[in-house]
This record gives C-alpha cells, structure tokens and sequence, in this order.
C-alpha cells in the first residue's frame, strides 16, 4: 500500500517522533506557532515554544494535521528543519519526507492572546487541538483511583495548575460545583464569545467538552456538571458545530443521567476505553479496570439508545494491545451501532509505559481495516482531518492510499 506524501509524512510522524532544528524553534516564534496548550499531556522532554502542531498538505491541496509527538529514539525521529529558501522541510536520516508535502506551523489562534474581563486568559477555559477544535476544559486534573499507564494528565496539571476549575474542587467527596459555577459561566462564555471570531473556526468547528475524570464513585456528579455545561453553551457554539457538542468523558454509574447530557443539547457521547481487551486493559488502565472493561461497553450500548445509531463513541491507544484483536472488538461493537477509532500510542511525559509506538505497517494495517468496517456500518471518522492530529482514520476515509 502506498500512501499519499502528506499522509505518509503523517505517518512517520505519529509513529517516530519530531525534532525541531533551532531554526524551526526560531521561525515557529516569528510565524507564531501554537505551542503546546499543556492540556491533556505534553511531549516527553518538551520545551517552552515547542510547536504542537503541524499542517501537511499535499500537491492537489489536501490538507492533515499532526501531533508533533516526542521522539523514542529507538528509530530514527523525523527532523523539521528550515531550507534555505525559508521552508520547513522534514527529513529521516538525511532523506526528504517533504518534497511534494507543503509543510507549515498550525498558528496559534486569535483568542488565546485576549484577555477577559476578570483579568484570566481565554486559556484558562477553552483550548484548540487540532485546527478547528473547540475544546471546553473545565479542569486538566485526573481523580481516578489510578491513572493510565500511557497518561501524564496530573504529570502536566502539576506544573501548569492554570484550570478553569481545579480537579481539587471535587476532591475528598467534596462538591462545590453550585459555589463556582456562575463565575464558571460568566468566564467560559466569554471566552467562546472571543473564539467565535477566530479564523480556524471560520469554516465550521468540532466542540468537544473534556477533562479528566472524577473519582470513580463521583462520575454521576460529573455527568452533572457536564449537563450543566452544556445548556450553557449549546446556543452559541450550535450554529458553527459540525457535530453539535461532544462529551468525552467516563459515564455515569446511573445509566439514565445520559438522557441529561441529551436533553442539555450533547449531540455524541464519548466513553473512551483506550485499551480494548484483557490482560491489557487491567495492566494500562488499572483505575478504569477498578469500574470494568463491561462498564463502559454496557454504557457505549445503552448510549445508541439515547442518542442514535453511530453517536456512541469509543477511543482506544493503538499499540498497547494486538492490532487484530482490537479490529475484531471494534467490528463487534459497530454492530450495536457504536464507532471506534484510535490514537497511535506516543510516549507524553509522565508516562509509566513498557512499550514503544506501533510500527508504520501496524498502523497502515490497522486504519485500513478500521476504514472498512466504517464503511461497512456507514460511520464517518472522527472530527476532520484538520482537528485528528494523532490517527489516521480520516485519511483512510478520504483514500489517501493507493492499493
């Protein structure tokens, strides 16, 4: 299988990490790169003005995004560097990945520079991933019993405690949620107010509600708050919002609190299992292990009920488990009408991990298979291929591959 140049940079990319030159560092601060949010991870050994992002767009226009993920250093990373005409040109040992791939930084959008009334940066609130993602962030803290191997969520929200709503609020059974929220509101919605002016919103956006999680016996509070977020912004973000609001979050112990998230205008719910099968789902997930692996798939079913056919969704970190067992879960899951896709696994800091990314043919394998079994149940791939910077399901959808 050949991929498309942009496609296949991508791919070398996701699955051996970025090294910027000095003087990429140096022209990613004079285009004014987006740098990397500290959201939901960072790269392993990352450093302040580090580009997050990158766009690769090939010779008939196509343009993808990429997660400019840490190198492992047990192949050969991709080095971005500056040509002498300006250009970023990427390379492996030497040898061009970039000739027919225009190769540019994701710029850091308008809003994040503008500052709110109360004195906070938009930042605070909201954050871009991708392109033309919306991400509302109430807080970056995770309070699971314990926390994915493959995840330095609490690793970054240590060192960066800049969140709308510090995961301490719930901390301790406690509860404060109804004290903060109007603040909450008044800031959030001035924050979406500035985005929605922003150029990488101009064609359309993915609004994605995220955080990490409560602890396990307080996720039906946080399907709660999710609830109340959402009637909060619906009318606002509804009209640019491909998909109408997403929540990305573990679900409730009371099944029927996800009619709460539909009433409240969530379009598509996200229960990410991350990894799909046992005995790698207890050892990389030992705090979502601790609510089961039949939790969430009893959850993702009963939320086709809720919220229709192919707007149950699940995620999982390709290269923690057999390529051909999680294809087979996934197949099996379609059939109750829930979509999966996949993340190619990257090494963040914090990580506690035991293995390397997969390799380019797992991953080519995999999303083609993936591709077919969309097909076959007629879902779409996640988001667009501007805002999935770590999978290639949309570029398998758009056939940029040739058999």
């Amino acid at each position: 299988m050949i991929l498309h140049p942009e496609t296949n940079l991508k791919a070398e990319i996701l699955t051996r990490g970025v090294v910027f030159s000095s003087k990429a560092i140096d022209l990613a601060r004079e285009q004014k790169a987006k740098g990397q949010n500290l959201v939901y991870n960072a790269p392993k050994g990352f450093t302040q003005g580090r580009p997050q992002e990158l766009f690769l767009t090939g010779e008939d226009g196509y343009t993808t995004v990429t997660s400019c993920v840490s190198a492992h250093n047990h192949t050969s990373p991709v080095i971005v560097d500056v040509s002498d005409e300006g250009e970023l040109i990427c390379s492996i040992d030497g040898g061009s990945l970039s000739n027919n791939v225009d190769v540019s930084f994701v710029p850091e959008p308008e809003y994040y520079r503008k500052v709110l009334r109360s004195g906070e940066s938009t930042k605070k609130y909201i954050s871009a991933c991708g392109y033309d993602e919306l991400n509302i962030i109430p807080w970056k803290g995770c309070l699971i019993s314990s926390v994915c191997k493959f995840c330095g969520v609490n690793n970054v929200a240590i060192k960066n405690p800049n969140d709308a709503l510090h995961s301490a609020h719930f901390n301790k059974n406690k509860n404060l949620w109804s004290q903060v929220k109007d603040t909450y509101f008044e800031n959030l919605l001035e924050s979406i107010d500035y985005a929605l002016e922003s150029e990488c919103y101009s064609e359309h956006m993915h609004v994605i509600l995220i955080s990490g999680n409560l602890s396990n016996k307080q996720l039906d509070l946080q399907t709660d708050i999710y609830a109340d977020i959402a009637a909060k912004v619906n009318e606002k973000v509804k009209v640019k919002s491909t998909e109408g609001i997403i929540a990305v979050i573990s679900p409730p112990h009371d099944m029927k609190k996800l009619h709460l998230l539909k009433e409240a205008g969530v379009e598509i719910v996200v229960f990410n299992l991350e990894v799909g099968n046992d005995p790698w789902f207890t050892k990389y997930c030992p705090g979502k292990s601790e609510l089961g692996r039949d939790f969430f798939i009893e959850r993702l079913k009963y939320a086709v009920d809720v919220f229709g056919y192919g707007k149950s969704w699940t995620n999982f970190v390709l290269g923690l488990e057999p390529i051909d067992k999680l294809l087979e879960l996934c197949e099996k899951l379609a059939e109750f009408g829930i979509v999966s896709s996949a993340n190619i696994l990257h090494l963040d800091e914090g990580n506690q991990l035991d293995c390397l990314p997969p390799s380019k043919d797992d991953v080519i394998h995999f999303f083609y298979e993936l591709s077919n079994i969309n097909r076959k149940y007629g879902f779409d791939a996640f988001y667009c291929s501007k805002a999935l910077r770590t999978s290639l399901s949309n570029e398998f959808q758009d056939g940029r591959y040739t058999l």
